[in-house]
């Protein structure tokens, strides 16, 4: 998998690039540590789900721009179908960089990186 260097102020870090089909459909499932960013084709409100996915997820939506337009705290499935929950932004995004751990992003601020 191809991987991006994303920047957020001083900070920069490694994610990995999901840009297809089959990249973006598979996520960040089982696995527990690790960022992603996705690029989708047409500013939109994606699905997340978290059907695979191990451990709790924050979940960054970008516009075109880069600037952050929604956060959420994304909670990983269990057997009990009540926790079956889909994330979308409030709004249309073109990117979703996800990350494990918090990077303290919020409303307004800007992300950097070079596709």
């Amino acid at each position: 998998m191809g991987k991006i260097s994303v920047e957020i102020g001083e900070e920069s870090f490694e994610a990995t690039l999901a840009d297809s089909f089959l990249r973006k459909f598979w996520g960040l499932s089982l696995k527990t540590s690790g960022k992603m960013l996705f690029v989708f084709n047409l500013q939109s409100r994606p699905a997340i789900d978290m059907m695979l996915v191990q451990e709790p997820l924050n979940l960054y939506f970008l516009d075109e721009e880069k600037e952050v337009v929604d956060v959420q705290h994304a909670e990983p499935w269990t057997l009990d179908p009540r926790t079956w929950k889909v994330y979308r932004p409030s709004g249309d995004v073109k990117f979703l960089l996800e990350s494990f751990e918090d990077l303290e992003l919020e409303k307004g601020d800007l992300v950097d990186f070079d596709l």
